[in-house]
């Protein structure tokens, strides 16, 4: 995904800029990009926007009990590697001047589905025999040896097909990046003032009547995940924060992701457990090959039927109607915003907006929407719009 399509993408999903930056680029452990390449923006680690694995790993994000033991393994394992070896890791990581890692060829299909396996299974205490080979500047690239070169943060893939050993040796060595950041003293203060925020947030809660809990909140979550897409999130990774910006009330943050395969994002409700948005990215998808608008509008009614129920079946809404329309951006005859968002809004005015990966029938998004954000979508010129007809049946 380019640049151009990247900043489409997160227009379209209608968050903020400083909630786009705190919610994917702190939270996400990687971005889902092209090539499944992970990327570490080194201007990111300037202003101290941890990932999710290191907050997970230093503050300790909450967790349902069944994911708790998960955690205490890698958190376990990366306490147990020598501070001169983190602080190694960290210098590495301050003197490059790189903006993303970059590869010597792409992961094959079976090595990135092989990897979100073991990414699992590393959740669950399978690590590697052996470490991530390390290169100095001007070393001479040994052949067919998976390595990393420190300076140019390139990864050396050998042309065979990547060993579990050596799948393992990339994941491991990614929670090291991560977590060799927390040693850093501004990375330290940053994490104290999230600490007191989140503090300060629950004691807020507290005083709600009938507020929902952490653990209820993931449960909610985990019932969207199994009755949407039917998969478990057992070895994912889990993140639970609270926030009191991106609503008007406090509302928890629920994420799950698998690195370099998918993320999952919701946001619910301390008041009543209503989800407030969510939103997937999965990488197979975001890989899809370029769609031509006439493609992409072949799948515009059906997907408005299957959006009708997600909003009944998910989140439970059976209003009626006033308008309804389907946005997209195309550009010479082809798709640029990574999804189709349709806009359904309500006689008293309530705006509910579902997206798809354009071009498919792959639920993308949900979001509650106020009237600013929509009228200020339907002011931007490059926005296709399609008017639906309102499907008010019983």
């Amino acid at each position: 995904m380019n640049e151009t399509n990247l900043k489409n993408t997160m227009d379209q999903i209608n968050i903020p800029e400083d909630m786009q930056k705190k919610l994917i680029k702190n939270l996400c452990r990687q971005t889902i990009e092209e090539n499944y390449q992970y990327k570490y923006k080194k201007k990111y680690r300037a202003k101290m926007l941890l990932s999710a694995a290191a907050i997970l790993l230093v503050i300790g994000a909450v967790s349902i009990p069944a994911q708790a033991g998960i955690r205490y393994l890698v958190k376990q394992r990366m306490e147990s590697i020598p501070r001169e070896e983190m602080e190694s890791t960290l210098t590495m990581l301050s003197s490059q001047t790189i903006n993303a890692d970059s590869f010597s060829r792409d992961y094959s299909i079976q090595e990135k589905e092989r990897m979100a396996e073991l990414f699992k299974s590393y959740q669950n205490g399978t690590f590697p025999e052996g470490e991530l080979l390390l290169l100095e500047a001007n070393t001479e690239i040994p052949e067919n040896v998976l390595c990393y070169e420190k300076n140019t943060g390139c990864f050396y893939l050998p042309d065979r097909s990547l060993t579990d050993e050596e799948l393992l040796q990339i994941i491991d060595f990614n929670y090291k990046r991560d977590y060799s950041l927390t040693l850093d003293p501004q990375v330290q203060s940053e994490i104290a003032m999230q600490e007191k925020e989140q503090e300060e947030i629950k004691a807020r809660i507290e005083k709600q009547q009938n507020s929902i809990s952490e653990t209820e909140a993931a449960s909610i979550a985990q019932k969207w995940m199994d009755s949407l897409f039917g998969i478990s999130t057992d070895g994912m990774e889990e993140t639970i924060y609270l926030d009191k910006d991106s609503f008007d009330i406090p509302t928890y943050h629920v994420t799950y992701d698998i690195q370099s395969n998918c993320y999952y994002y919701f946001s619910i409700s301390t008041i009543d457990g209503t989800v407030m948005s969510f939103q997937r990215n999965v990488a197979s998808l975001l890989d899809s090959p370029p769609v031509t608008e006439s493609q992409a509008r072949l799948q515009i009614t059906e997907n408005y039927r299957t959006a009708r129920e997600i909003l009944k079946e998910q989140a439970g809404i059976y209003e009626d109607f006033s308008n309804v329309s389907c946005h997209y951006i195309a550009e010479d005859g082809y798709i640029t915003s990574m999804s189709m968002a349709y806009y359904f809004i309500t006689s008293d005015e309530k705006i509910y907006k579902i997206s798809f990966y354009s071009g498919t029938r792959e639920f993308y998004a949900y979001k509650q929407v106020s009237s600013e954000i929509y009228r200020q979508l339907l002011e931007r010129e490059e926005v296709t719009i399609i008017p639906l007809s309102p499907e008010n049946e019983a």
